[in-house]
C-alpha cells in the first residue's frame, strides 16, 4: 500500500525493545538514481539523527519502528550532513524537465512502506512517475520531459 511521504511527517519513531518514543520523523533522504529513501531524519540542527532505512522494521500509519535506540545515529559524513539539513529531500524543490522547463514545486512524494521504493514524485496536480527522476540538487529536482 502507497503511502504520501507528507502524511507520515510526524510519525513517532519507537523503539522495539524498550517501547520509549526515539523522536518524530520530520524528512528523509532520497537516493534518486535508485529511487529509494535511504534514511529518515528526526530532529532539527545539532539534535538532528539519522535512521538508515534497513534499520526501519515497520512503517505503519502510527508510528515508525526500529530495534532499539542505537539505529538512531549522528551525521557520519557530508551527505548524512547535507540529509540532516534537508538539502537530499525532494519536497519544496523546483521540478525542471531536462529540456528546461520549469514544471513547478514538488510538493510530496509517494513511496512504498514496506520497501522504501519511490513511486511518484508530486508536483502540483500531477504526479510524475519515478522513472523519470534522473537528478537531485540543492536547487532542484530534473525528471525526464514527458512525450
Amino acid at each position: 500500500m502507497s503511502e504520501r511521504f507528507i502524511a507520515a511527517v510526524g510519525r513517532k519513531f519507537v523503539s522495539r525493545t524498550s517501547a520509549e518514543e526515539l523522536g518524530a520523523l520530520t524528512h528523509a533522504a532520497v537516493d534518486v538514481k535508485k529511487r529509494q529513501v535511504t534514511s529518515l531524519v528526526t530532529g532539527k540542527g545539532r539534535k538532528a539523527a539519522l535512521v538508515d532505512w534497513d534499520q526501519v522494521s515497520g512503517f505503519g500509519p502510527d508510528a515508525v519502528m526500529v530495534a532499539d535506540e542505537s539505529a538512531l545515529h549522528a551525521p557520519r559524513d557530508d551527505h548524512e550532513s547535507a540529509a540532516v539539513d534537508g538539502k537530499l529531500e525532494l519536497i519544496g524543490k523546483r521540478v525542471l524537465s531536462d529540456m528546461g522547463e520549469d514544471l513547478g514545486e514538488a510538493s510530496d512524494f509517494v513511496f512504498d512502506p514496506a520497501t522504501g521504493a519511490v513511486e511518484t514524485l508530486v508536483v502540483g496536480e500531477k504526479e510524475v512517475p519515478a522513472t523519470s527522476l534522473l537528478g537531485a540538487g540543492s536547487y532542484a529536482v530534473v525528471v525526464k520531459a514527458s512525450g
